[in-house]
């Protein structure tokens, strides 16, 4: 039986409406065919280093101590997703357009670090999406994580739901399609996960106002039951969940749970 591959996508600063109200038809499409929640909840603060420390270290900001976007190490280390992976063989690939998530797993951790260090232009993030096509086409990954850092910008910029932040979420809807048809074209089941670190209001977020609070939350491919999700999805159970996918058992320090009603098997 040939193994899934396992794609991570994060979006930053997506907000569930954005991702509804914009031309996202890829988007849309794995929700209708995908589990799926656009009421999942990330943590406090909803600042971008937080909410994705939580994601792919599974615990909450109180237990891995991050609480801005300045990286301080771990007093009480808690693996990454990544680092599971890693240390069970499985190759690994980040690829990413912000430099401060470089901490989000230990060193060795990668067989590919891929980093277009800047995220003020729809072109950033088609950067990093032909670089994760290109090598999915070289390498057989097992899990790769893929950042698209643009539209967070555009919030800041414009103002989220703005005509602006709308057209940059249209934007990473064609990277995500780009790099899924990449990994379709090696013949190798696939399993993607989509989802945001946080929202926004205004030109800001970081609150526990629901504009902030609520992410989108939408797994696709093959493993996968499709169907709303009644249950309340956190942020930090996509570790978890990823590593189950990846036929991993999840680390014992990880506060979040499989989502099982996602899943087919």
């Amino acid at each position: 039986m040939t193994r899934r591959r396992v794609i991570l996508f994060s979006i930053d600063g997506m907000r569930p409406d954005g991702m509804l109200a914009a031309d996202t038809p890829t988007m849309h499409s794995m929700l209708q065919t995908g589990a799926f929640t656009t009421a999942a909840q990330t943590v406090m603060p909803s600042v971008t280093l937080p909410c994705h420390t939580s994601m792919l270290r599974g615990v909450d900001v109180s237990r891995h101590g991050i609480t801005s976007n300045d990286f301080q190490p771990l007093a009480r280390p808690v693996p990454s997703v990544l680092d599971l992976a890693r240390q069970s063989g499985l190759s690994t690939g980040f690829f990413y357009n912000w430099g401060q998530l470089r901490d989000l797993c230990a060193p060795g951790s990668l067989s590919i670090s891929y980093l277009y260090g800047d995220a003020y232009s729809p072109e950033s993030d088609w950067k990093i999406a032909r670089g994760a096509a290109w090598h999915i086409e070289q390498m057989d990954f097992d899990f790769l994580f893929v950042y698209l850092g643009y539209t967070d910008e555009c919030g800041h910029e414009h103002g989220w739901m703005s005509p602006e932040y709308l057209a940059a979420i249209a934007n990473a809807d064609r990277c995500v399609a780009h790099v899924l048809e990449a990994s379709s074209k090696t013949g190798r089941p696939h399993t993607s996960l989509l989802l945001s670190d946080h929202g926004g209001h205004g030109r800001s977020h970081g609150t526990t106002c629901p504009e902030d609070m609520n992410i989108p939350w939408i797994l696709n491919g093959d493993g996968v039951k499709p169907g709303q999700l009644e249950r309340t999805v956190n942020i930090y159970d996509t570790c978890p969940t990823i590593a189950h996918l990846l036929g991993l058992k999840p680390a014992r320090e990880w506060d979040g749970r499989i989502v099982h009603e996602a899943l087919a098997e």
